[in-house]
């Protein structure tokens, strides 16, 4: 993205992990862009906030201009490199943001959890159409570090890890829900059309967490809605 810089507010922020400073810029049309936060080194822990540490080249929504980009799955997070630095993408409502490297999208989506909470963060389409569309959300938390209870025991260091991959589904353009890869649970999709998609799963040896099968999948359930 060409982007021209208008103004910097410094404030606070409080944070175990960052401190950051308010920097808001401008597309070359006029209109105003994205603010970024310029991010500081996260604190020391072992493994990566990332699924991938490189920046790849990326575009924002309609925007012809190419950033580059990655994604810091603890703090869901857009990071940007800008003029050397690395910003935070502000993120928005509906907000697309389509890598090239590898053909990954992310969109800032409100959704509901397996726990039934309404969030909204950022999910790698799997899966996107009118009637059927298909997400997944990559997450790391942090373990915090452990210290000995005994003359015997050995200190952990804090560590990110990974959870589970989780998926979700919209019919219809409608609400996004958590969607169980559980096969039984998939059978249920589509109430009334349980032998249908268990034929369709078996003929087409579909695996319920695989994105690949899931377009596949997707696209059948598409047929019977």
């Amino acid at each position: 993205m060409k982007l021209t810089k208008l103004l910097v507010i410094p404030f606070l922020f409080s944070c175990a992990l960052l401190s950051a400073q308010q920097t808001t810029y401008n597309y070359n049309d006029g209109q105003i862009g994205a603010i970024y936060t310029k991010k500081t080194e996260a604190e020391t822990a072992q493994g990566s906030q990332y699924y991938n540490e490189k920046f790849m080249p990326a575009s924002v929504d309609s925007s012809k201009d190419i950033s580059m980009v990655r994604y810091n799955a603890y703090n869901d997070e857009i990071e940007v490199e800008i003029n050397d630095e690395v910003m935070v993408l502000k993120p928005a409502n509906n907000q697309i943001v389509q890598l090239k490297g590898n053909g990954l999208s992310y969109e800032y989506l409100q959704y509901t959890d397996k726990e039934g909470t309404s969030k909204q963060r950022y999910l790698i389409t799997v899966n996107k159409s009118d009637k059927v569309s298909i997400y997944k959300e990559e997450s790391i938390y942090l373990q915090p570090e452990e210290h000995p209870t005994s003359g015997y025991g050995r200190y952990k260091a804090p560590q990110f890890r990974k959870n589970d991959i989780e998926y979700y589904i919209q019919f219809n353009n409608g609400e996004i829900v958590h969607m169980s890869t559980k096969k039984k649970d998939v059978l249920s999709l589509v109430p009334g059309k349980e032998k249908e998609i268990k034929a369709f799963i078996k003929e087409n040896k579909i695996s319920t967490d695989e994105d690949e099968d899931l377009k596949q999948l997707a696209n059948y359930l598409g047929t019977l809605i």
